[in-house]
């Protein structure tokens, strides 16, 4: 099941990138405006804690997957197609 997450955000990364590349500098600063905003919404405190409890409810070896593996997850993630 992981594999198959990693291989859509790669997919989804790559075609993000391969799109963002093609932009115009006045597109580029409305997508960086918008992502700006995105950002902001979840510094906000409120809004972290809301995320908080979709925790509560998830597999545990899913779980140890996400968080004694993030590490490795992160740096096996790096690759731009």
């Amino acid at each position: 099941m992981y594999l198959r997450i990693m291989t859509v955000k790669n997919r989804l990364r790559n075609k993000l990138i391969r799109l963002i590349q093609k932009l115009s500098t006045d597109k580029l600063t409305e997508v960086n405006n918008v992502l700006d905003k995105i950002e902001q919404q979840f510094k906000s405190k409120e809004n972290t804690l809301k995320l908080a409890g979709a925790w509560k409810n998830i597999d545990n070896d899913l779980f140890s997957d996400f968080t004694d593996k993030l590490h490795f997850h992160r740096t096996s993630d790096r690759e731009i197609n």
